[in-house]
């Protein structure tokens, strides 16, 4: 986030004195980088120094304000929240993460069915055809043996 989108984010909450967390995304994909902000809004945004906690458990202190995890996983999803021991804590927020076999199958059921309605058609006009092509010969065999 800009500091201009951050300016405008604390402006927009009322979140002048407030510490608040920033993350660009919160639902994220399994093998993802995900970098969270610890800012503080008084009268414009500003970084600090910050303890992270992830679930209520102290996960890492940044004197950044920015905490980084490299390869997103499932373990990963939770509740995030930033905390400065003078400026205060930001709100919870919630972080979800997708497993990138999960969407992976999704699409090959999806792309499975459209491929069987697509060609559903042609097997269809393709079977009466070979059914009349079979009726067509059978008659002049049936009128030899009369």
């Amino acid at each position: 986030m800009s500091a201009l989108s951050t300016a405008v984010f604390c402006a927009e909450q009322k979140a002048d004195g407030s510490v608040i967390l920033d993350s660009a995304v919160h639902l994220v994909i399994e093998g993802d980088l995900l970098t969270l902000r610890c800012l503080y809004c008084d009268p414009k945004p500003s970084n600090l120094t910050a303890e992270f906690y992830k679930d209520g458990s102290l996960l890492q202190t940044q004197t950044t304000g920015e905490m980084t995890i490299r390869t997103v996983s499932k373990s990963d999803e939770g509740l995030y929240h930033c905390k400065h021991p003078e400026k205060g804590e930001s709100p919870q927020s919630w972080i979800s993460v997708r497993g990138e076999s999960n969407s992976g199958a999704s699409f090959s059921v999806f792309c499975l069915l459209s491929s069987l309605m697509a060609a559903s058609p042609y097997l269809l006009v393709s079977i009466v055809l070979m059914f009349k092509c079979y009726r067509a010969r059978a008659k002049p065999d049936e009128l030899d043996t009369m």
